[in-house]
């Protein structure tokens, strides 16, 4: 085993039994620096990453989350939880039409994603786009029903719950 997965492996073991319970803020905060602690090819690790991720997820670091989601989706374009990550995090560092570019581009690789097209029905709702916004959503609750319940609350939703009513 390389030195460089010893030391991985070992800040999965101390990140674990951190995070099997909520962690305040300060906490997420000492975490970064102690992946900043890291060798520099350690902190390129996919595993750093996802760490990392959550940190900055749990700090609304959006900015910071932007680039490590977008370096985890170019590393592992097979999963689409990197690509919802990194559009997320656009949405909110960024703006949303870069967020929606981001999806439509991982949506052709993972056409069955319903979170992808829930989210993508998300995005067309806030940008106008009402009858786009029903067909992607018709589509996920064709792949996932169990969405159905999360889109009857989601404000992002509003303009398509509304438009029903004229």
């Amino acid at each position: 085993m390389t030195m460089v997965n010893l030391e991985i492996r070992a800040l999965n073991f101390r990140w674990n039994r951190r995070t099997n319970i909520t962690l305040p803020s300060r906490m997420m905060a000492e975490g970064n620096d102690e992946l900043e602690s890291l060798s520099p090819e350690v902190r390129r690790a996919p595993e750093v990453l996802s760490l990392r991720a959550q940190i900055y997820s749990k700090l609304k670091k959006w900015d910071l989350l932007q680039i490590v989601a977008k370096q985890l989706a170019l590393d592992d374009v097979e999963n689409p939880h990197w690509q919802i990550l990194w559009a997320s995090a656009t949405r909110r560092a960024d703006c949303l039409e870069a967020a929606r570019l981001i999806l439509l581009t991982a949506v052709e690789r993972h056409p069955q994603s319903a979170i992808m097209h829930y989210n993508l029905a998300c995005y067309e709702c806030q940008l106008g786009d009402v009858e786009v916004a029903k067909a992607r959503l018709r589509h996920a609750f064709k792949v996932d029903a169990k969405l159905r319940a999360s889109a009857l609350d989601d404000e992002d939703l509003r303009p398509l719950w509304d438009s029903l009513g004229e």
